[in-house]
């Protein structure tokens, strides 16, 4: 019995030096876990607080300080000027963005940031340090509630149900993980908050300059204005009193020229009373002049009738004289046969190549030079003689042309009248040998020029 009774002590010694073994090799994992939880959690302040760049975070300090001076300060600015308040905000910010947007605090930022829900960490006892479980993915918080508040589904601890299934359990360090990560976020959020806020104060603030330059202004022009209506009412009196003077002028000079005028009225009735007595004499005078002029004419033209039909007379019986043999005394033709006309050495047509012959044909009027042509009829008896061309060739009633054939003189004829393709002429005596032309002989006409009276 004794040597039970030793057995059982020294079993119940051995049982309890094992439980105490247990518990401390428990209580010393959760002090390892708890120790490097806190040391994460140190470091990743730290990191977030990037407490190491004292230079920055002082120059941010000045400047933010800076920003408030300028702010308080509230000075004008002028149009055209550069905004103070602007140019604080934007080095504010050039030293802010060097803190915030630093690459390790993002990265940071990023991975601590997240929702450690059930099962994403486990003890890794032989590194002592928290492990992300494999094949777990951690999400960001969508808000700032507690994602765990549920304990009938985020436990404490791994919860076993009556039906043998495991409720994963959310450790508190996983929890404050997740909470502590909440409170980085909101505190990037918040500097991008106050950043966008001073942006807006800012705009805000230039917006107000332009106001205060616009209402500067228009208060300058206000003043200016006022002082310009003093100025312009003073000159208006002097220039209604100068304009009362004036007016009185004008209206004194008004019935002056209202009397020159009517003396001008009663001196114009009077000229044109003088005018229409001179028109009337010199109207009478006109009318004598031409009445003279026209029996002067009439003389003429029938002397220049007269002495044109004795030529006629006398060519047509020298043609009648020498077609029966006769011949004309030299002595009985004078000189007025034809005084009409100028006479002309016996020259002979113009020489013509093939070329200037068709040019001359082709044209619309017969020119100084002439043109080529046929006979289309010819009475030596009465003197006529009829051409295939008229008016279309520019021939008017009274031309006279030179009529060659064979390079000689042959006749003269004046144009009696002129039609579309057709004229009639009667030939002039005393010229060429007019009784040798037949119908459709070859000829060659020349324009002449009557003398004058």
């Amino acid at each position: 019995m004794r040597v039970l009774a030793v057995l059982f002590r020294i079993f119940s010694l051995l049982g309890l030096l094992a439980l105490a073994a247990l518990l401390w090799m428990k209580f010393d994992t959760q002090t390892k876990q708890q120790t490097s939880f806190l040391d994460e959690v140190i470091d990743d302040a730290y990191v977030i607080l990037q407490s190491e760049k004292e230079a920055q975070w002082k120059d941010i300090s000045e400047k933010k300080s800076a920003f408030n001076d300028v702010f308080d300060a509230n000075e004008q600015v002028a149009d055209g000027d550069e905004n103070l308040l602007s140019i604080a905000v934007d080095s504010l910010r050039t030293s802010e963005d060097g803190i915030i947007r630093n690459q390790d605090y993002r990265e940071r930022l990023d991975s601590v940031t997240k929702e450690y829900g059930p099962g994403s960490l486990y003890w890794d006892a032989e590194n002592l340090i928290w492990k992300i479980s494999d094949g777990y993915k951690l999400e960001s918080p969508a808000g700032f509630r507690d994602p765990f508040e549920d304990d009938s589904k985020f436990p404490f601890k791994d919860l076993k149900k009556e039906d043998g299934t495991v409720i994963k359990g959310v450790p508190r360090h996983q929890r404050l993980r997740t909470v502590i990560g909440m409170f980085y976020k909101d505190r990037h959020d918040k500097y991008s908050e106050i950043s966008k806020l001073r942006t807006m104060v800012v705009e805000r603030d230039e917006e107000l300059r332009q106001f205060q330059n616009m209402w500067a202004r228009e208060k300058k022009l206000k003043e200016d204005t006022q002082d310009e209506l003093a100025d312009t009412q003073i000159k208006l009196k002097g220039v209604e009193a100068d304009l009362a003077n004036e007016k009185q002028e004008r209206q004194n000079e008004k019935e002056a020229a209202e009397q020159q005028i009517l003396v001008l009225n009663t001196r114009v009735g009077e000229m044109e009373t003088e005018k229409q007595e001179k028109v009337k004499v010199h109207e009478a005078e006109l009318d004598a002049i031409n009445e003279e002029h026209r029996e002067v004419l009439a003389k003429k033209q029938e002397e220049i009738r007269q002495a044109d039909a004795d030529g006629y007379k006398r060519g047509i019986e020298e043609m009648l004289s020498k077609q029966q043999g006769g011949e004309v005394a030299e002595n009985d033709i004078t000189e007025e046969v034809n005084p009409f006309l100028f006479k002309k050495a016996d020259v002979g047509p113009p020489v013509m190549n093939e070329l200037d012959v068709i040019a001359v044909t082709n044209q619309k009027q017969i020119s100084d030079i002439g043109a080529p042509t046929t006979i289309a009829r010819v009475d030596s008896k009465t003197g006529m003689m009829l051409l295939p061309f008229g008016q279309e060739r520019g021939v008017a009633q009274g031309t006279v042309f030179t009529v060659w054939k064979d390079k000689r003189e042959a006749a003269r004829i004046r144009v009696q009248s002129s039609r579309e393709g057709f004229l009639l002429a009667y030939i002039l005596p005393r010229f060429g040998e007019p009784q040798k032309l037949r119908p459709g002989d070859s000829i060659y006409i020349i324009p002449e020029l009557e003398q004058s009276l």
